[in-house]
C-alpha cells in the first residue's frame, strides 16, 4: 500500500475516532452502518493486514477513552474501505446472572478485531451486513392486527432458554425469561392480541390458570410497549 494510501487511512480513522461517540447517539445501529459503508475507490488490495492499523487506532487510552462498540464501527470501517468482506457483529452472555454484551469485527468467520478472552463464547444478536435470521426474529414478516413488532427489535435466544432482545435504534438490552421468549415468537406467528396470546399458552400449558396467563400476558406486553419493542394497535 503505497505511504500516501496509509496517511490517507490513518486520518480517516482518526477522524472516526473523534466523532464515532456523537455518531453513536444520533443514529440507529443499521442506519449508522450503511453511512459508513465506503464508496468505492477503485484500488487494488493492500499489500499488509489493515486489521493492524485498525487495532492500533481504536485500542484504549487515557487520552480517547473508547469502547468495544467503538473499535469494532471503527475498524470495520477502515477494513471495509480497505475492500475487505468483513462483518460487523453483536454477541451477548450472562455472568452470574448478569447479561454482557461485546463488540468485533469478523473475516470468514474469524474475529479479527475485538476478540473476547480465552473460552469466553457469545451468542450472536446482531450482525451487519447479512445478518443471519435466527430463531425468533423479526426480519421480513408482515404485521399484525392488534400487536407489531418493532422492525428494531431482534430476539437473541440464550442455551437455557432464555432470551435477550436487542433494540437496534436505542442499542439497550432486554431479557426475557422462557414463556417471554414463547410470547415473543407467538406474536411472529400471528397472534392477534392479548386474548389470543392467553389461549396460545394456556393450550401448552394446561393446567395453569387461565386468568393469571391473561395477567401476565397484558403485564408483558404492556412492558415491551414501553419500551418501543411492540406496537399495540387498536
Amino acid at each position: 500500500m503505497p505511504l500516501l494510501h496509509q496517511l490517507r487511512q490513518a486520518a480517516r480513522g482518526l477522524t472516526l475516532r473523534a466523532l464515532l461517540p456523537s455518531m453513536v447517539r444520533r443514529r440507529p445501529l443499521p442506519e449508522l452502518l450503511r453511512s459508513l459503508e465506503p464508496q468505492a475507490e477503485g484500488r487494488p488490495p493492500p499489500r499488509h493486514d489493515p486489521a493492524r492499523l485498525a487495532s492500533r487506532l481504536f485500542r484504549p487510552s487515557g487520552l480517547w477513552p473508547t469502547t468495544c462498540l467503538y473499535r469494532a464501527l471503527g475498524s470495520y470501517t477502515l477494513l471495509r474501505a480497505a475492500g475487505q468482506a468483513v462483518r460487523f457483529v453483536i454477541g451477548v452472555r450472562r455472568e452470574g446472572g448478569a447479561l454482557q454484551a461485546h463488540a468485533w469485527v469478523e473475516r470468514d468467520g474469524e474475529i479479527v478485531v475485538g476478540a473476547p478472552g480465552p473460552g469466553v463464547r457469545y451468542a450472536v444478536a446482531y450482525a451487519w451486513p447479512e445478518a443471519p435470521a435466527g430463531p425468533g426474529s423479526s426480519q421480513g414478516e408482515t404485521t399484525m392486527t392488534a400487536i407489531e413488532r418493532s422492525a428494531d427489535a431482534v430476539l437473541t435466544e440464550l442455551q437455557d432458554g432464555t432470551g435477550v432482545l436487542l433494540h437496534l435504534q436505542t442499542r439497550f438490552y432486554f431479557t426475557l425469561n422462557d414463556t417471554g421468549v414463547r410470547v415473543w415468537k407467538l406474536i411472529g406467528e400471528g397472534a392477534r392480541d392479548a386474548g389470543d396470546l392467553a389461549r396460545r399458552l394456556a393450550a401448552a400449558f394446561p393446567g395453569t390458570d387461565p386468568d393469571r396467563i391473561r395477567t401476565d400476558v397484558e403485564a408483558l406486553l404492556a412492558d415491551l410497549a414501553g419500551e418501543s419493542l411492540v406496537s399495540l394497535v387498536g
